[in-house]
C-alpha cells in the first residue's frame, strides 16, 4: 500500500520513526543510501542505532560460518546429539539409583539422591 506522494511505499510516520536516530548534515538531511537502508531495512541496535548493510552481511557470515562448524563436528561424530546424551544419562542415573538403594540406609540415600538432582538442574542450565 503506497501512501499518497511517497516512493518508499511506507508510512511517514514509520520513516520519520527509522530516521529518527540517523546523523543529519548542516542542511538537515540524510545520507541516500544509509537512509534508505533504515527505511527498508528498519533499524537494529548499534553505535549509533543503525546497522548497516555490510554488516548485517558480516553478521550473517558469522553465523552461517558457525553453523557450518557445527555440522562439520556433528558429521566427524566430534559431537554427540542430546538426544543420545540424555538417554544414556538417564540410563546411568537409573543404575547408580538401583546401587545406592541397595547399599545405603534411608537417609543418606536420599541425600545422594537430592545431589544427583542438582547435577541434572545444573546439566539442564548449560
Amino acid at each position: 500500500m503506497r501512501t499518497s506522494g511517497d516512493p518508499t511505499g511506507k508510512d511517514r510516520r514509520t520513516i520519520k520513526k527509522r530516521l529518527d536516530k540517523l546523523l543529519q548534515d548542516s542542511k538537515g538531511k540524510f545520507d541516500l543510501v544509509t537512509a534508505l537502508e533504515a527505511i527498508y531495512c528498519g533499524t537494529l541496535t548499534s553505535e549509533n542505532g543503525f546497522i548497516s548493510t555490510p554488516e548485517a552481511v558480516r553478521l550473517l557470515t558469522i553465523a552461517k560460518k558457525e553453523q557450518i562448524e557445527l555440522q562439520n563436528q556433528v558429521t566427524r561424530s566430534e559431537r554427540i546429539p542430546i538426544d543420545d546424551v540424555n538417554q544414556a544419562v538417564k540410563i546411568v542415573f537409573t543404575s547408580m539409583r538401583g546401587i545406592v538403594k541397595a547399599n545405603l540406609p534411608v537417609e543418606a540415600a536420599n541425600q545422594v539422591f537430592d545431589e544427583m538432582r542438582d547435577v541434572a538442574k545444573w546439566l539442564r542450565q548449560k
